[in-house]
């Protein structure tokens, strides 16, 4: 039986394509050079009108944000040279059409009004960036009634459509991207109950959208792909990025937070969990960088890349920036032992939208890819 050609390129060369496509990068040259032509042979272009539904889950924060490509990119260079950092790629500018996060534990949910752009805005903004101590509070309800039937398979079916019909839905999305969720934390052999029950809603919405078939295709996304995407090895010459991103960071699949957890990095889970507090700023501070400059702020350092469209997701850019003022401010009044608060609720909502804006890149490298190698169309010999 004849071998399969292999896609021409060393085994690096191929897993630097596969992963400026978003493809898994381990394995041999044949295992490689077959996800790469599967992938080409289903590709599909995403469309100038394409309305991409970015969804980071969580029970208690759960953000989505819709996206729409601004205008076509600049050219882009080929994708047998070295993959796209988040510093020099020409990204994709997009249009920000919707961006909230949700408490999906808060029986208000069941109350509210179903989300559009019309929404009351501060109001909205307001319970999104929601202070600390009434999030607090509301954790420590939840954990009283933990064992409630709150989270039995029949609550989280209805919790699960009611949230699709209701916030997901009315933005009329084309493209749905999902967060893979883990089944491990830190690479520890337990499986947690709050861990299953993300499982379980990541679950029930792939089959409440494979149930509603037509109202846009369904993608899962790898967080570490993500992360690797955006502060890839070369990158790490820089200080910032070299903590925020260390190398377990972008080998393999899985969760990110996984990644650097069990590598057990630096003197031990300390210094692991102090550079997975890093990479939480760095892609905060990312997406505030990309936002910047639409909203004006007067330092000149924003790459326009994030358009907010509509006056709900402006809103939210300015609470988003100004959150991250304020923290900023803090830390540097009462130095850099101040525990940053706000990225726990900021890191969250940038995690949808890079989500978005990465998965767009994915493709068009891909796309690119597809007409400078031919032969990842043609048939295996």
């Amino acid at each position: 039986m004849p071998k399969p050609s292999l896609v021409p390129g060393s085994l690096a060369d191929l897993q630097a394509l596969c992963a400026s496509c978003g493809l898994p990068k381990s394995g041999t040259k044949p295992v490689l050079s077959r996800r790469l032509r599967l992938a080409a042979r289903q590709f599909r272009p995403v469309p100038s009108t394409a309305r991409i539904l970015s969804i980071d889950l969580g029970l208690r924060n759960f953000a989505f944000s819709l996206l729409t490509p601004a205008h076509p990119p600049l050219p882009s260079p080929p994708p047998s040279q070295q993959q796209p950092s988040a510093t020099t790629a020409p990204w994709i500018p997009v249009h920000l059409h919707a961006w909230h996060r949700l408490d999906l534990t808060s029986p208000a949910l069941f109350t509210s009004i179903t989300t559009n752009t019309t929404t009351n805005i501060p109001a909205a903004a307001a319970a999104t960036l929601q202070s600390d101590a009434a999030e607090n509070a509301g954790e420590v309800a939840v954990e009283k009634d933990a064992d409630a039937d709150a989270f039995s398979p029949t609550a989280m079916a209805s919790l699960t459509l009611h949230l699709v019909q209701t916030h997901l839905l009315p933005l009329n999305p084309t493209h749905i991207l999902i967060e893979r969720q883990r089944y491990r934390t830190g690479g520890g052999a337990a499986v947690y109950e709050w861990t299953l029950r993300v499982n379980t809603l990541e679950a029930m919405l792939h089959a409440v959208f494979a149930a509603l078939g037509g109202e846009g295709r369904v993608y899962p996304v790898v967080p570490k792909a993500v992360t690797g995407f955006l502060f890839p090895p070369p990158s790490l010459g820089d200080a910032t990025a070299a903590a925020a991103a260390p190398d377990g960071v972008v080998q393999g699949e899985g969760s990110e937070s996984e990644g650097v957890m069990g590598m057990g990095m630096g003197k031990g889970r300390k210094s692991a969990a102090a550079s997975y507090r890093l990479l939480k700023s760095g892609k905060v501070e990312l997406l505030a960088r990309w936002l910047a400059a639409v909203e004006g702020d007067g330092d000149g350092n924003g790459e326009g890349l994030v358009i907010p469209q509509t006056e709900q997701a402006r809103e939210m850019a300015r609470a988003f920036l100004g959150e991250l003022r304020q923290e900023e401010a803090r830390r540097e009044k009462k130095g850099e032992k101040v525990k940053r608060t706000a990225v726990g609720k900021l890191d969250d909502l940038s995690d949808s939208v890079l989500q978005g804006m990465v998965w767009l890149q994915w493709q068009r490298n891909l796309e690119d890819m597809i007409k400078t190698r031919p032969e990842l169309l043609g048939e295996e010999r």
